[in-house]
């Protein structure tokens, strides 16, 4: 028997906001024992042992379904306002696809596909990359999450970030520090620079950076 049965239980319950007599009218299980396993005492009964595992097996399952039911009807697309101290908002007609910027209330806003993966960190948002700038650290094709930044003026040199211009156009690059004061130096990782070298962009004609968090390929 599984003596943390017990715990499992008590999570449920404070997932569920069900209460305990509900849960014993429904395992045939005295309300009583239940409270004493929620605490911790270890199961005698092995039938109703398996009365409650069967229970918390098949709810536990049912949750899970709903879960992943309310996960798929979300929007696939968010706006993620270039402003930072504003919310992300979800695309509820989703025309505009990721890397789009639209204009709400004369305020930009970046289209971005939704992500759910708490592991990767302060992720909003994924944009895909195209083009071979980046190749062959991004191909064409890869996706990267983002996130906003606080102050666009702290970076870590050397590290990858999403960059909007002033003509709207987004595009990873590796930021270093530019020749003057007010300016970036953007290099491409794509080893043929004289294709792709490295570029020169004052502060004034940046809209926005983004902080590339992680990267995805498609296999």
């Amino acid at each position: 028997m599984d003596y943390h049965i017990g715990q499992r239980l008590k999570a449920f319950r404070e997932q569920t906001k069900i209460k305990m007599p509900a849960i014993a009218a429904l395992t045939g299980i005295a309300k009583e024992t239940l409270y004493k396993w929620e605490k911790g005492t270890k199961p005698s009964d092995i039938n109703d042992y398996f009365r409650l595992k069967l229970y918390l097996d098949k709810m536990e399952n049912k949750l899970e379904e709903e879960q992943l039911d309310i996960e798929y009807r979300k929007p696939a697309t968010m706006r993620l306002p270039l402003n930072h101290n504003r919310v992300p908002i979800p695309q509820t007609d989703g025309k505009a696809a990721a890397g789009t910027i639209l204009f709400s209330n004369n305020e930009p806003e970046l289209i971005v596909d939704r992500i759910n993966a708490p592991f990767l960190g302060p992720v909003e948002g994924i944009i895909e990359v195209s083009g071979e700038s980046m190749a062959p650290t991004f191909t064409s094709g890869c996706r990267v999450a983002i996130s906003r930044l606080n102050n666009y003026r702290i970076l870590d040199w050397g590290w990858y970030y999403y960059i909007i211009d002033k003509n709207w156009q987004g595009y990873v690059r590796r930021v270093y520090p530019g020749e003057t004061e007010n300016s970036l130096c953007l290099v491409s990782d794509n080893p043929n620079q004289n294709k792709f070298p490295p570029t020169q962009r004052q502060w004034e004609h940046i809209e926005a950076i983004f902080r590339v968090m992680a990267a995805i390929w498609k296999f």
